[in-house]
């Protein structure tokens, strides 16, 4: 039922549902379900094959990744990273019960790593079972055309483990970052992935996470900068054309013109004519 490499696996009564539609190397659900108390309750796999979120309904139990081992009770959510070691039992006098997702995809650790939670095990007191629920009741009613919806809704539940943990401040420092990236380099050609890496994050992240702080996408805000020094530099210096082009960094002077004839609807020279032409040193 839960693949495996090397399991010892002792469950008890469960239910679950199997997603069966198509899966990719970047999302793959496998299965959800829901855990019944059982003191017997065990699983040891020597090198998980999937991501696992679980969170606790009632009782207690005990998780170990690797060399870390906690203790989980109801309200606890918690999150086991494939590659690693994994051991968890109920507790044998107050077993658990556990709502779970196993799932693949490099979208999962992209939105792990993205989130600060790649190196998270456990986020305790999280007390919202709904995440899960609404993932085992969509691979319920939908078993084959659903991975687009699941991965919106691993994507919500990732969101909100990450902001319970406080890691919203930090989300908005690596906007703050890359708006300073783009500020310091706004004299050199910079690419999307330039900036994302700056933090680093996923482009589509980076994207996200900057336009809800400053309601603009990241590659724009640089356009809309380097387009301003080009008015100014226009304006206020006797610099010709090639040589702003040179100065913000463009392929030549051609894709200068071509890029603020665009923008502007009038070639640099042309813009340059409506302000006059100032003399040297101005």
């Amino acid at each position: 039922m839960i693949h495996s490499t090397q399991p010892t696996i002792h469950l008890g009564r469960e239910e679950y549902a199997i997603y069966t539609g198509q899966v990719s190397s970047s999302f793959a659900p496998i299965l959800a379900g829901i855990t019944y108390p059982d003191p017997g309750y065990e699983i040891y796999r020597s090198r998980g094959d999937c991501y696992v979120f679980e969170y606790v309904l009632s009782g207690r139990g005990q998780v170990r990744q690797d060399r870390e081992t906690v203790t989980v009770k109801a309200g606890d959510a918690y999150i086991l990273q494939p590659g690693r070691c994994h051991h968890y039992h109920a507790d044998q006098d107050d077993p658990w019960t556990k709502i779970w997702l196993n799932v693949n995809g490099s979208l999962v650790g992209h939105l792990l790593s993205d989130y600060q939670l790649d190196n998270v095990l456990v986020i305790p007191s999280f007390a919202d079972s709904s995440f899960l629920a609404a993932i085992l009741h969509q691979i319920e009613a939908e078993p084959i055309h659903c991975a687009g919806e699941l991965a919106l809704l691993l994507h919500r539940y990732i969101h909100a483990l990450s902001a319970f943990l406080g890691n919203e401040a930090s989300c908005q420092s690596r906007a703050i970052t890359m708006k300073n990236f783009i500020e310091q380099n706004i004299a050199r050609p910079l690419t999307i992935d330039d900036i994302a890496g700056c933090v680093p994050l996923s482009r589509s992240r980076a994207i996200h996470l900057f336009r809800e702080s400053y309601s603009i996408t990241p590659y724009r805000y640089y356009l809309n900068l380097r387009l301003e020094l080009a008015k100014s530099l226009l304006e206020r210096t006797s610099l010709s054309i090639q040589e702003i082009s040179d100065r913000l960094g463009f392929v030549d002077y051609h894709h200068f013109s071509s890029f603020f004839k665009k923008e502007y609807g009038c070639s640099p020279t042309s813009y340059r004519r409506q302000w006059g032409s100032p003399g040297p040193g101005a």
